[in-house]
């Protein structure tokens, strides 16, 4: 095993034939809110820490007041008739080759244990909030493709976005090298940097549900989102005021 990093089981788990959802760092948070929510309520179990001298030079701080390294979380659970293993890493890695060397780790790590597709999440930054959430998709292999014809995401190849920044295209093009087939959510969100897109978050979640066959609790987020109606003025006037004038993708 490569020294640059460390995986410690906490329960030992076969992973043959999971459905892989990873959660990261990105635009309005998507990703990362979409699988939070999906392993709190779903009552995943946290069964595996990896720790990569890549991630960030911090220390944290439990609740007890013990310090421990920043580290990706896989947690597992049988939801419907499928299993699925969600990953899950908060931090953002500080540069290209770091970012590089872990998504070949993973794609290795999922190809020796079996799984059966990878999916990840990322938002497509819009300049304004949108209206009208969209869903798009995009494979690592066009096999993949056809399987997700009537599944509810939208092909529509570059005209929205054309590159994807980050671990979320950079994991799936490291597992078609393997093959290891998987597809990325690509979700239209605010692309204002103190946006939190609690909404997207419920639509990919709806989709993720669908696809996967197990059904989900929607009561917290819906809680948040009313809250978010109740200051859709104050959003207003910041998209007014907002800067950014053109479309892009950042992660």
């Amino acid at each position: 095993m490569n020294n640059d990093f460390r995986i410690k089981w906490l329960k030992k788990q076969d992973l043959k034939d999971c459905i892989v959802i990873a959660g990261m760092p990105g635009v309005g948070s998507v990703s990362h809110i979409s699988v939070d929510y999906l392993i709190m309520k779903l009552k995943a179990e946290l069964v595996c820490k990896i720790y990569s001298d890549y991630l960030p030079n911090i220390a944290l701080i439990r609740d007890d007041s013990i310090i421990e390294e920043p580290c990706y979380k896989l947690y597992f659970r049988t939801a419907g008739k499928k299993n699925i293993l969600f990953i899950m890493c908060s931090h953002a890695l500080t540069n290209e080759y770091y970012n590089y060397k872990i998504n070949e780790f993973f794609a290795d790590f999922l190809k020796k244990n079996k799984v059966k597709e990878v999916i990840t999440i990322a938002g497509i930054a819009m300049k304004n909030l949108p209206k009208k959430i969209g869903l798009f998709g995009v494979v690592n292999d066009e096999k993949v493709k056809k399987q997700l014809k009537n599944s509810g995401l939208f092909f529509n190849g570059n005209k929205n976005v054309s590159v994807i920044i980050g671990g979320a295209g950079l994991l799936l093009t490291k597992c078609a090298a393997l093959d290891v087939p998987g597809f990325c959510v690509l979700v239209s969100t605010w692309g204002h940097p103190s946006h939190v897109g609690i909404k997207e978050s419920k639509k990919t979640i709806e989709f993720l549900s669908k696809y996967a066959g197990f059904r989900i609790d929607f009561t917290d987020l819906n809680r948040e989102i009313q809250k978010l109606r109740k200051n859709k003025k104050e959003i207003d006037e910041i998209i007014e005021n907002s800067e950014s004038k053109t479309y892009r993708y950042i992660g």
